[in-house]
């Protein structure tokens, strides 16, 4: 009896858990797809705006994931070259690559058109970011 009993069990709980990972999404791919597009726009001119001496904008990663309803989470990685110029000599001048990674909160906020859904960027947290020099730089030991 106890064999009959967990086996109910089991095939109730299997064919719950897939209902749950195989339902219609109330969020479609092209929400997804829109919101990626639009922030990896707002990266590159944001970056450009505060950096007019960078070039060679490149996104390597975007992918977003839906917290619930009115929430998504976009996680980003890009990289892009700039001129760094040193504090003694300001002719000196640097290319530099600088990678940058992070993750935005984004909300769902009201829209005028109810066909189309508005998205507010509501906190951006960037984390890891590397600097690859191009030529390096030479130390002397003498402090010249």
């Amino acid at each position: 009896m106890v064999k009959i009993i967990s086996l109910i069990v089991f095939v109730a709980a299997f064919v719950l858990s897939w209902c749950a990972f195989n339902g219609r999404s109330t969020m479609g791919i092209d929400v997804h797809a829109g919101v990626q597009s639009k922030l990896s726009i707002l990266i590159e001119d944001t970056i450009k705006a505060r950096r007019p001496n960078s070039e060679n904008f490149r996104l390597i990663k975007m992918y977003t994931e839906k917290i619930d309803d009115l929430k998504i989470m976009a996680h980003f990685s890009y990289e892009f070259q700039d001129e760094m110029t040193t504090s003694e000599d300001s002719t000196v001048k640097e290319k530099t690559t600088q990678k940058v990674s992070g993750s935005a909160v984004l909300t769902k906020g009201l829209s005028e058109d109810p066909s189309v859904q508005k998205w507010v960027l509501q906190s951006v947290k960037t984390g890891a970011e590397t600097i690859d020099f191009k030529d390096g730089l030479i130390i002397n030991s003498d402090g010249k």
